[in-house]
C-alpha cells in the first residue's frame, strides 16, 4: 500500500498593520476589517498590529502567528499612502523580523490606500457626500 502525503506547506497568515491611537474607538474600523476577512476566510489566521499606542505591535503579532505555525505572513499596511512609516519604519521593522524568524516568509504589501479600488471607493464616497448621500455627518450648529 502506498501512502501519499501532502508536502509541507507553510501556514499562510495575514497581519493588518495600522498606525495606532490611544483612543480605543479608533481601533474599531481596523478590527472590522479583520472580522470581515475572517468572515470570508475563516481558516486564514488574521490579526491586527499597530505601530504606535496600541497593542499588539508588529513583533508581538508575528511572534503570535509563528507560535501558531505560520511560515508565510502577509502584511497589509492599512495606510492611505506611503509616507515615512510605510517607506522607512515598516521595512526596517520587517528586516529585523526577517532576521529573527529566518524560517518565515514575509510579504509586505503596498499601503491599502494606494490600491486603485480604494482610491475609486474614496472618490465615490466624496461624491456621495457632496450629494448629501452620506450616512452620517456633523452639521455646524451655527449654520441652519
Amino acid at each position: 500500500m502506498t501512502s501519499i502525503t501532502a508536502p509541507d506547506i507553510p501556514l499562510h497568515s495575514l497581519i493588518l498593520l495600522a498606525h495606532g491611537s490611544r483612543d480605543p474607538l479608533w481601533r474599531q474600523p481596523i478590527e472590522a476589517v479583520r472580522m470581515a476577512v475572517q468572515a470570508v476566510q475563516p481558516d486564514l489566521p488574521c490579526v491586527c498590529a499597530y505601530l504606535d499606542a496600541c497593542e499588539p505591535d508588529l513583533p508581538a503579532a508575528v511572534q503570535s502567528l509563528t507560535a501558531q505555525g505560520a511560515g508565510h505572513i502577509t502584511i497589509l499596511p492599512l495606510f492611505l499612502g506611503t509616507g515615512k512609516h510605510a517607506r522607512e519604519d515598516i521595512p526596517r521593522l520587517l528586516q529585523e523580523l526577517c532576521q529573527q524568524y529566518p524560517e518565515c516568509r514575509f510579504e509586505l504589501m503596498t499601503a491599502a490606500g494606494e490600491n486603485p479600488r480604494v482610491t475609486a471607493l474614496l472618490a465615490q464616497l466624496a461624491i456621495e457626500a457632496c450629494r448629501g448621500e452620506s450616512a452620517s455627518y456633523i452639521q455646524n450648529p451655527d449654520k441652519k
